[in-house]
């Protein structure tokens, strides 16, 4: 098994961005790797997902109409926190806008335009982290 190939039995990823095309194409890529894929157009959506599965892995865009990525790192912080060690956040914000995130509480920052190695390895080694501490 490469590095980038997920572990055994399927690892459940989030994906919440609100581009749809972006969605699609995390999906596909994922799946294809072996992980369970759901995906959220917001943070609305992904905080009631949230609530109904359990996700070893939650690939966060920020900047979202309706709930943005940071209400939702917000919500977690106050309802879930155990749940920010799952989140990756990936954006392509201003460097101002991801100051104001605590990359200490979550998994991980990977700017836009990303390296799909990056994102990948990044995910599989989240999900491993989630799996070491369930």
């Amino acid at each position: 098994m490469s590095r980038s190939d997920a572990p055994g039995s399927p690892v459940s990823v989030l994906v919440v961005d609100d581009d749809l095309a972006l969605r699609g194409f995390f999906e596909t890529l994922l799946s294809r790797k072996g992980f369970s894929v759901d995906c959220a157009s917001d943070g609305r959506v992904a905080y009631d997902q949230l609530s109904r599965h359990n996700y070893s892995v939650i690939l966060l865009d920020l900047m979202m109409p309706e709930v943005n990525g940071f209400e939702l790192l917000e919500r977690l912080e106050r309802d879930s926190p155990a749940l920010l060690e799952r989140v990756i956040v990936m954006t392509g914000a201003s460097q101002r806008f991801v100051e104001k995130i605590d990359t200490s509480r979550v998994w991980g920052l990977i700017r836009k335009p990303f390296d799909l190695d990056n994102l990948l390895s990044s995910t599989l080694a989240c999900a491993e982290h989630t799996r070491g501490n369930a």
